[in-house]
């Protein structure tokens, strides 16, 4: 009798923990196929028409006045820009492989690692940018496209050439989108190691500048280098502009259907304070979080989505540190 009952026992044991393991596999299943759903889900905060139209507008745009900027200040002196975009520039230099056909093959895979780290919508506008970039090098006014500076303006070429491909960049990534190539790991890397993205590009493209310097001299790889220094400065100091933090205090009745939108798509840490109000003595949850201010019009979007009346308050922050945002020293 002992035995059945303790047989008994393992067997329901067995059969929960089953059930168990059931009932995660279908929540991990559910949120993976929530998260691919709310990308393109026309009512969910994340899903906006009209700002999604300006920001393929603006990568788009983004992407022809680079590739004008590559070829006008860059090309003449044998000069690369950083990253996926440097690479083929030097590919296409030393092996006439077209650069469209290098940008292509290169961002395959970076594209892959990025859909496994952020959100769908911010992978398919990767792969427009890559796209665009591909076609905006292969028409035929952008190749042929040049700026005459005078003799010996290969300084000048570039600080002009170096600021503009800084600051264009800007705009892209304010709209929480890239032109693909590097710039997802770029992404990637900020968030996960909090470092400026301007810093990460100097490391990967001394690689690059010196291939550049085996096949073509000291002189192009120095330039190319200082171009580098230029563009990740503008990138930093106009981001700065942009990128500093903020404590934001939501009061609302809904503050249970704001908070999984905040975890699931801005990828930010909530906290519920206790609240009281002073004239209804009613309790109520405070959403506390801590964001970057290119993050305040998804924040406002998702609570507007979900409460309208809620009260929104935004607090600067000095200084935060500790993950997502620095490290602690």
């Amino acid at each position: 009798m002992t035995n059945r009952i303790a047989l008994n026992i393992i067997l329901i044991s067995k059969v929960n923990k089953a059930l168990e393991n059931g009932e995660y596999l279908l929540k991990k299943s559910f949120n993976k196929t929530a998260r691919v759903k709310a990308a393109f889900n026309p009512y969910d905060p994340a899903f906006n028409p009209v700002q999604d139209a300006i920001t393929l507008c603006i990568v788009v745009l983004t992407c022809l006045v680079q590739c004008l900027i590559l070829n006008a200040f860059y090309t003449p002196y044998h000069m690369l820009s950083g990253g996926i975009t440097g690479i083929a520039i030097l590919l296409d230099y030393t092996a006439s492989i077209p650069r469209w056909v290098t940008l292509v093959l290169l961002n395959i895979p970076v594209l892959i690692i990025g859909a496994k780290r952020v959100n769908v919508k911010f992978i398919v506008f990767s792969a427009i940018g890559t796209i665009c970039y591909s076609v905006m090098f292969s028409l035929p006014f952008v190749r042929d496209f040049t700026i005459d500076l005078g003799e010996n303006s290969e300084l000048l070429s570039v600080i002009v050439g170096a600021a503009l491909i800084g600051a264009s960049g800007v705009p892209v990534v304010k709209r929480g989108a890239t032109l693909g190539g590097m710039d997802i790991l770029n992404v990637i890397l900020s968030r996960r190691l909090s470092v400026p993205m301007g810093n990460i590009c100097i490391c990967y493209n001394i690689v690059i500048m010196a291939a550049l310097g085996v096949f073509f001299g000291l002189k192009p790889a120095l330039l190319s280098l200082m171009a580098t220094f230029v563009s990740s400065a503008v990138l930093n100091y106009t981001m700065a502009g942009f990128n500093h933090t903020v404590t934001v205090f939501i009061i609302s009745q809904k503050w249970d259907e704001i908070a999984p939108h905040v975890l699931n798509e801005m990828k930010r840490g909530v906290t519920f304070l206790n609240g009281e109000g002073a004239y209804t003595g009613e309790p109520r949850k405070i959403v506390y979080c801590i964001v970057r201010t290119t993050e305040i019009a998804a924040l406002k979007a998702i609570v507007k989505a979900n409460d309208p009346k809620a009260l929104f308050s935004v607090i600067e922050t000095k200084e935060v540190v500790g993950r997502g945002f620095g490290i602690m020293n």
